[in-house]
């Protein structure tokens, strides 16, 4: 296991001087939208992995629906060129489908999206992992299990984030207890490709919360050994950080 941070680069440098392994920075980093860029910040850092991928400027649904490729063209490219494995796909925001949309039909239309993205991601050796979101961000692709399955129909990989699956079910369950080993089971139906990390109120995990015990059992039996990226409050990085990766250790290891 790899255990990494969701950061700017501006706090690349501590977050690997106080123990992370990699760091994910955003995609929109690598500033696609535009023909040129400077790749010298990136010289050194091990960014491994990225997220968010979409800038809010490109839509993918409805009327203001905008053209993607470019951009995915020199995303991914830069990507590639400062050492990026693996690129998750969040954007809510570029994501979200008009009102009165059938949302089955958006969810299908954004894996066939993602597909799209893979076969440029191919050239360069980076998988591309989308993730749920929370109904609070956007209207499709909210429930992990349902586009995990939906991806792997089209040779997709996924990103299980455990903040995201955690919040969906609180909302249908307020006041419980956390999800059962079953909806675990019905969320990740097999082995992600990568994984983000935060417990419900979105602060880093804790090794004693059945919540974090429940999302790290569930990745046990998957025999999950990949990166798995804090994406979560942490408070003062100088402290946070470090106590964070303990609780990491004492979950997975």
């Amino acid at each position: 296991m790899r255990y990494g941070i969701c950061c700017g680069i501006d706090s690349a440098n501590r977050a690997l001087e106080l123990g992370a392994e990699y760091v994910e920075l955003g995609a929109v980093s690598f500033n696609g939208l535009q023909p040129d860029w400077d790749p010298l910040p990136f010289v050194g850092l091990p960014v491994e992995t990225t997220n968010v991928f979409f800038p809010g400027a490109i839509q993918l649904f409805g009327p203001d629906r905008t053209p993607y490729d470019e951009y995915a063209e020199r995303a991914i490219s830069r990507a590639a060129e400062v050492g990026v494995r693996v690129m998750v796909v969040g954007s809510g925001g570029s994501r979200r489908a008009p009102q009165g949309s059938n949302l089955a039909e958006m969810d299908a239309a954004f894996a066939d999206v993602v597909a799209n993205l893979q076969l440029i991601a191919d050239g360069y050796g980076i998988v591309m992992a989308p993730e749920s979101l929370t109904r609070l961000e956007t209207n499709v692709g909210n429930d992990l299990g349902r586009l995990a399955r939906l991806l792997k129909e089209r040779g997709i990989a996924y990103t299980a984030d455990s903040f995201h699956v955690l919040k969906e079910w609180d909302l249908d369950h307020p006041g419980s207890d956390g999800p059962t080993e079953q909806h675990w089971i019905e969320q990740l139906p097999f082995a992600p490709a990568h994984i983000h990390i935060g417990d419900l109120p979105r602060d880093y995990p804790k090794s004693s919360d059945p919540m974090m015990q429940g999302f790290a059992k569930r990745l046990k039996e998957l025999a999950y050994d990949g990166r798995i990226s804090l994406e979560c409050s942490l408070g003062e990085l100088e402290t946070g950080l470090p106590s964070a990766l303990k609780e990491l250790h004492a979950l997975f290891d």
